[in-house]
């Protein structure tokens, strides 16, 4: 089937439509105003006035309107959901608002609202409180991705509904971006001064599609982690850490019991004095450097075949040919996050398919990876480790990737964008952030241009989100991305180097803080006989290039992709 002309039939017959924000009238009157401090905002209608508000215009229903206290601070709450069924909540501060803007991004598959107040991307858990957030400076918003759903992992509700894939894959965050506008030009009388995006993993995936697709909703993005290669990382790279995992009993080989002293070794290979890896791609260590003694099998040691499973990790997904599916395999000095994301402890009997790698793995697959579905009793031993694969997985994959380097739109509109990513992400490779922001830099006229708008971090230590760990890395440290983003925005100062307090070390004598500069990936990378060194993903030339993006419409009862 082309990857230029799709029709395909969609139960859901509600147009989503994508278009400016409209003003919206007051309705019920001005409100009593209340006290604000100088330089500080006051609505001029009352709150429960906006739950009469008619925006149909924007596609949105307001459910209710009420005023609420959160974190010390009193807010307008509004609720409701925008076509076809996305759920929003938005905070109006009631008399604290400074004039700006903040959407927050989901994680996962998403499925719920739960905006927060102190962690500014709202999923990551480890980023630090943005002052302006905790005291009630902010207008606030955040949306389900267009479903509800118990778990981040569910998917179900994609099987049949192509339009919600749209929903999920590119559109909600610009429709929450207009239906946030239209609310607050209704409760202040005029716009945000400045819009915000932040978010982490799949809000990194968001974050991108805004900058990629909708390049004038907001004036600066944070894209943490992001989950930008989706169709390949969801359909490959996750099956992939369970499925190597799997021995023909159907039992994972190797077990979270095992990870400490992988950890420890990789750590004494490869670590500076101070703890620190500051590029997997320099390391050399062998898995088999723990190789069990004959007749053995402890903690301390690896079996010939958990060695195995270790070396797979490490690279990533690959055919039969050896020929890399995705952007590498989990970097050294992740490992201690591999337990809940990719194993178990030995005593999980349904291990490895417990796992969240293979929870995003397989209801991706069963459910909204292709426009015909295969058996939702599709398992680990069904997936495909092919080029072939990976080229079919791109036809649907297209509306989710978030992959386009071109972003030369949004920088003509002023906006700014700073993309992070930890160096020992076990969820989401680094490598994908590199591949992708050496892209950006080539469209943008080489690196020194793509500077005047963007940033790309690379954290050492950092963690794809604490996920059941005690702490969000090796060396942990507390990521403050807004600080520097609205700086930039606000006062046209662009970020340099970046401070980050460390917390927690387990080698060496960890540093007080890291310093982290911005990060130019066309630069000299290592070459070794490492496991995350001189990869080369056969979708490079596909996934990161401009017009690979499918725009999908409603017409009638059926959906058109182009």
């Amino acid at each position: 089937m082309s990857r230029l002309t799709r029709r395909i039939a969609a139960l859901a017959t509600s147009v989503i439509t994508l278009g400016a924000a409209v003003g919206v009238g007051s309705g019920a009157g001005a409100a009593p105003q209340p006290a604000v401090a100088p330089g500080r905002i006051a609505p001029v209608v009352s709150c429960p006035a906006l739950a009469t508000l008619d925006l149909a215009r924007v596609r949105t229903s307001v459910g209710g309107a009420a005023e609420v206290t959160r974190e010390g601070h009193r807010y307008c709450s509004v609720t409701g959901y925008i076509s076809p069924q996305t759920r929003f909540e938005v905070l109006l501060p009631v008399s604290t608002w400074a004039g700006d803007y903040l959407q927050q991004g989901c994680g996962g598959f998403c499925g719920a609202v739960g905006l927060s107040l102190t962690d500014p991307s709202r999923t990551s858990g480890y980023q630090a409180p943005f002052p302006a957030l905790g005291n009630g400076e902010l207008v606030v918003a955040a949306d389900d991705q267009g479903h509800e759903a118990a778990v981040n992992t569910d998917t179900l509700w994609a099987r049949d509904d192509p339009q919600l894939r749209v929903v999920f894959g590119y559109s909600s965050e610009h429709s929450m971006a207009i239906t946030a506008r239209a609310l607050i030009r209704a409760y202040y009388g005029r716009d945000a001064a400045r819009r915000y995006f932040d978010g982490v993993s799949d809000g990194g995936h968001e974050a991108l599609d805004l900058a990629q697709r909708f390049p004038g909703d907001f004036d600066g993005i944070v894209a943490g982690a992001p989950a930008n290669n989706w169709s390949a990382l969801a359909g490959l790279f996750e099956p992939w850490l369970a499925r190597v995992n799997l021995d023909r009993h159907d039992r994972q080989i190797l077990t979270a019991e095992k990870l400490p002293a992988l950890h420890a070794a990789v750590m004494r290979a490869c670590a500076g004095a101070d703890g620190v890896i500051t590029d997997p791609r320099a390391c050399t260590f062998q898995p088999s450097a723990l190789r069990c003694p004959a007749g053995t099998d402890t903690p301390a040691c690896l079996t010939a075949p958990q060695i195995a499973v270790v070396r797979a990790f490490y690279r990533g997904p690959v055919d039969r040919r050896g020929r890399n599916l995705f952007d590498g395999g989990m970097p050294y000095g992740s490992e201690l996050a591999w337990q809940v994301w990719a194993v178990q402890p030995a005593a999980d009997a349904a291990a490895p398919g417990d796992t969240v790698a293979a929870a995003l793995g397989l209801n991706y697959l069963r459910n909204a990876a292709f426009w015909h579905n295969p058996p939702v009793t599709m398992g680990l031993r069904d997936v495909r480790f092919t080029v072939a694969e990976h080229r079919r997985l791109q036809e649907v994959g297209d509306i989710y990737d978030a992959t386009n380097p071109d972003l030369r739109r949004f920088a003509a509109r002023g906006g700014k964008l700073i993309i992070y990513h930890g160096w020992a992400d076990q969820a989401i490779p680094p490598f994908e952030s590199l591949d992708y922001y050496r892209e950006v830099s080539r469209w943008s006229g080489g690196f020194t241009r793509a500077q005047s708008f963007s940033r790309l971090y690379m954290i050492p230590g950092l963690y794809h989100c604490p996920c059941g760990q005690p702490v969000d890395g090796d060396p942990a440290t507390v990521v403050d991305m807004m600080t520097p983003l609205v700086r930039w925005v606000r006062d046209g100062i662009a970020p340099g180097t970046l401070t980050l307090p460390v917390t927690a070390g387990s080698t060496g004598r960890p540093p007080a803080h890291l310093s982290v500069r911005p990060f130019d990936p066309a630069g000299r990378a290592p070459h070794n006989n490492g496991l995350n060194s001189d990869y080369h993903y056969v979708g490079y030339a596909t996934t990161y290039r401009p017009g690979a993006a499918l725009w999908c419409r409603q017409d009638g009862p059926a959906l058109r992709c182009t």
